[in-house]
């Protein structure tokens, strides 16, 4: 059963290198090999600072994301500010029909 455990936990260890390898890749830019050694040193740390913790991520703080897309959203747009933003047109639709 351990052995099971510990595969999981392996298997887990190695998505999270993964993942954050393409994010510090696809976000910032960095070569392969240098994203792939930011992310195993991140994932280094966190063991050691959080070892077997759940780790809940809050979402930041969207009102200024909000007003950035009321303030660029001119009705003939849709597509370049969902690209930008990450959003489907429903939810850019929705922001800017909310009040400020």
């Amino acid at each position: 059963m351990n052995d099971k455990k510990n595969s999981n936990n392996e298997d887990t260890a190695i998505g999270l290198v993964f993942d954050i390898t393409t994010i510090v890749r696809d976000e910032i830019g960095y070569n392969e090999n240098f994203a792939s050694q930011i992310a195993e040193a991140l994932v280094r740390g966190l063991r050691k600072k959080y070892g077997c913790q759940e780790i809940y991520i809050p979402a930041p703080n969207r009102s200024e994301r909000d007003a950035s897309i009321r303030k660029e959203f001119n009705g003939r747009n849709i597509d370049e500010v969902c690209k930008k933003f990450g959003l489907s047109s429903a939810s850019v639709y929705r922001i800017v029909g909310r009040k400020e």
